[in-house]
């Protein structure tokens, strides 16, 4: 069993989860957070039923999902408003405040002895277990991990081959309105629908992250100047979605503009997932389109992995060769379906619709689509403490 001292750089999901897994297993682990205190990119997140999962090992799962909204169904539909894709998951999956979230996890992570430092910026780390501070401290670790998501430093540092690739399909900006009265009385309880809109190459996501708030998504092209101008162009969005221009409305005057921009979607893809003793997690190894809604939860999912496989390896290099070996296939799955539902934003929308129509007819492409989200992660246990059987690869 592989133990000793970690250093983490990035106090995001990927990070946290990773160092409440390893200290689980008898690490010791300090995280650092470049910003002067914790805090979430974005608004809210989906968590599937493989993140439900993660949450649930780490013990952390009730308190994560407090105010949540549990959503119970997912629908897309056309320009006219007309359902072409409806799933209803096979477990309950859950839309939630990403700074609550985060908030857990280091509550968590503090309660097991985990240092959690702040405005600790990382430059640079070594293959041999040097994580380096920007004040030139040099910290001298068993267990390097680099989780500052997509610009890191610490993977940049250690010589693996990045690929990154900008989308054709653009970016999006996400913000959070108050619920009105309609809504709160349509879905009255604490389950909703996430509803997913198409109108040309814009998207629109709308859910509530809890029983007083409606997270959105708005998404287009790069070159649709007026579609990605923050603050938002309202009758650009409104012609382009009629059925939503009250929301709309809403979304002009309700949003705090200030803590919403505009985001370039991108897949990362790296040679190797590690380089000695350092291994890179989370967006900084395997960023994806948010078209899955598995961003996160694929970086929580891969972090709880990383500190099975080392407690299941007599040294550090060998675990985190069998960590690779054992995520990443799913990863890279995962990876390119997004990037396929991304890409439909540019069909013809007759295309579009008929493509999602015969996915939802078709039982083979729905366990595609969801495999992820059914996926049962390692270090995951059933309520009763017992290890969960799983395939291997």
């Amino acid at each position: 069993m592989a133990t000793g001292h970690a250093e983490i750089a990035g106090a995001g999901f990927a990070g946290l989860v990773a160092a409440i897994a390893l200290a689980d297993r008898g690490w010791s682990v300090r995280v650092h957070e470049r910003t002067p205190f914790l805090r979430a990119e974005g608004f809210a997140l989906t968590i599937h039923g493989n993140g439900v999962k993660v949450l649930k090992a780490l013990g952390v799962f009730e308190a994560a999902v407090e105010g949540a909204m549990r959503i119970s169904r997912l629908e897309t539909r056309n320009v006219r408003n007309e359902t072409t894709l409806a799933l209803t998951p096979a477990s309950a999956l859950y839309r939630i405040s990403r700074q609550h979230l985060i908030a857990t996890l280091a509550a968590a992570a503090e309660q097991r002895g985990v240092e959690v430092l702040v405005d600790s910026p990382v430059v640079s780390a070594k293959p041999d277990g040097q994580l380096v501070l920007e004040n030139g401290q040099v910290c001298k670790a068993d267990l390097v991990i680099g989780a500052e998501g997509v610009n890191s430093r610490v993977r940049d540092a250690i010589g693996v081959r990045v690929s990154r690739i900008v989308l054709q399909a653009g970016g999006a900006c996400r913000m959070v309105i108050p619920r009105s009265a309609a809504e709160k009385a349509l879905e009255p309880g604490d389950a909703a629908v996430n509803y997913e809109y198409w109108s040309g190459t814009r998207r629109v996501i709308a859910n509530p992250c809890s029983r007083d708030e409606l997270y959105l998504a708005l998404s287009c092209q790069d070159s649709d100047v007026s579609g990605k101008q923050i603050p938002l162009d309202v009758p650009s969005w409104q012609k382009a979605f009629p059925h939503l221009s009250a929301v709309m409305e809403r979304v002009g005057r309700d949003t705090d503009w200030e803590r919403v921009l505009w985001a370039r979607f991108l897949i990362i893809q790296l040679s190797r997932w590690s380089a000695g003793r350092v291994a890179i997690i989370g967006d900084a190894s395997h960023a994806m389109p948010p078209d899955l809604g598995q961003g996160g939860g694929t970086a929580m999912m891969n972090a709880l992995a990383l500190a099975v496989a080392l407690a299941e390896s007599a040294d550090v290099a060998f675990g985190l060769s069998l960590w690779e070996q054992r995520e990443r296939p799913l990863t890279e799955h995962t990876q390119r379906l997004a990037r396929i539902y991304n890409h439909s934003t540019l069909w013809p929308e007759r295309l579009r619709t008929g493509v999602f129509k015969f996915v939802g007819r078709t039982a083979f492409l729905r366990e595609q689509v969801q495999r992820t989200a059914n996926h049962i992660p390692r270090g995951y246990t059933d309520e009763g403490g017992c290890h969960v059987s799983r395939p291997h690869g």
